[in-house]
């Protein structure tokens, strides 16, 4: 990247004095969303990552039927569907023994099932969907380094990664979606408030020869957990509690533990993508300051359990891009709207980042008497006549409140 590259161009087919009215530090899902969302609407965007190149690996695979809702009118929910495998059935298991199955068929929605897909064939999928707007633009291997608040807007210094050249550029408004140590978040003064879990996991994709098709599993037993999902390309995903505090070769670990938990035999299975990583809770104490705006995990992080941490983002893009047009064009709203963003949002995160945290509760319990007490509480109540009907919307994340749009009072979303 050279001097003249830095230079901040015309953003797609408009001249302003602003180099944008919306910049967008992030280029994960959240912000790539965003930014398609905002090119939807004919908003001048430009968004800017420090990485170089897209990222590789997928930590986030199951992208959830409220989200699908959200990529329709970007005509991205067939993109989506064809790229992954619809999950359409769990089975739970206790100590070898089968407790029921979780079935998405009845479910409320044009989408009836769990979708799962790579995130970085997410990223792909958003980041290409990108040349349909001329009002949107991405610069790459740019690292965002400060902020000046001014009375118009916002002025964002960021850094070449390759170069270190500084580059300056000015929006109406700014928003942060570059992750859970989010320097957006810190340059603009929010804090957080933040609890980290002691429970541990190892994950990694295997070639699948598991026989399990497109069903995921879970499988419990009184020394750990086992969690298994189908993915695009003849792989599965396998992820384990650690039990042990000194662990060996993660690989070598979590092909015993599922071995040992779940009776599947991964030893001789080619593998890709292998992790180690913990769980916390994290939310800003504001998602807004002034002009500038918190969305995905730059806002709130919750446990990985169930999958919802990047789907609740997904809903934050959704109501970002809702609201920011109408404050573009009346400015003197933009106070009511931001409360109303952090009113709504903050409330959908509270309720998903509680059940992922009694999800974790429950599936890490260890000990004989804990195995017997989960058992008869999955097969004694979660599968009962009484909540057979529940518990496929609640994790397809159909009870979330807010989850989408179509929740949110107009009032809540109009600008004055």
């Amino acid at each position: 990247m050279n001097a003249a590259e830095l230079e901040p161009p015309h953003v797609g087919c408009y001249r302003d004095e602003f180099g944008a009215d919306v910049v967008i530090i992030g280029a994960g899902p959240v912000g790539l969303l965003l930014a398609n969302l905002l090119g939807a609407r004919g908003v001048r965007t430009r968004v800017f990552d420090q990485r170089e190149t897209p990222l590789e690996s997928s930590m986030a695979i199951g992208v959830t039927p409220p989200s699908l809702e959200i990529l329709r009118p970007l005509e991205l929910d067939a993109a989506f569907r064809d790229a992954g495998i619809p999950v359409r059935h769990a089975e739970v298991h206790e100590a070898r023994t089968r407790l029921g199955r979780l079935d998405f068929a009845g479910i409320a929605s044009d989408y009836p099932f769990f979708l799962s897909i790579p995130q970085a064939r997410t990223v792909e999928i958003l980041r290409a969907n990108l040349a349909k707007f001329c009002s949107v633009q991405l610069s790459s291997g740019m690292e965002f380094t400060g902020l000046t608040r001014e009375n118009d807007g916002v002025r964002v210094a960021l850094r070449g990664t390759a170069n270190g050249i500084g580059f300056e550029t000015r929006c109406r408004f700014l928003v942060g979606c570059d992750g859970h140590r989010s320097l957006v978040r810190k340059a603009a003064g929010l804090t957080v408030r933040e609890k980290t879990y002691p429970q541990r996991f190892v994950m990694a994709d295997f070639t699948d020869h598991s026989g399990l098709g497109a069903e995921a599993r879970l499988f419990f037993a009184p020394r750990g957990s086992v969690e298994s999902f189908p993915l695009p390309g003849g792989w599965r995903r396998w992820i384990v509690l650690v039990e042990d505090s000194q662990m060996e070769n993660p690989a070598d670990y979590l092909i015993r533990r599922v071995k040992s938990l779940s009776g599947f035999d991964l030893g001789n299975e080619p593998v890709r993508f292998i992790s180690t990583f913990g769980a916390k809770r994290m939310i800003a104490n504001r998602y807004h300051a002034g002009r500038v705006l918190l969305g995905g995990d730059s806002a709130h992080v919750m446990s990985s359990i169930g999958g919802q941490g990047m789907n609740t983002g997904f809903a934050d893009a959704e109501m970002l891009a809702a609201i920011l047009p109408g404050v573009l064009r009346n400015p003197s709203a933009m106070a009511k709207r931001f409360a109303a963003y952090d009113r709504v949002r903050r409330a959908a995160y509270r309720v998903a980042a509680d059940r992922a945290e009694r999800g974790m509760w429950l599936g890490t319990l260890q000990g004989t008497f804990a195995s017997w007490i989960r058992r008869h509480f999955i097969r004694g109540i979660l599968f009962s006549r009484l909540m057979e009907h529940r518990l496929a919307p609640h994790f397809a994340m159909l009870t979330i409140p807010f989850r989408n749009l179509n929740r949110v009072p107009r009032e809540w979303l109009a600008a004055d």
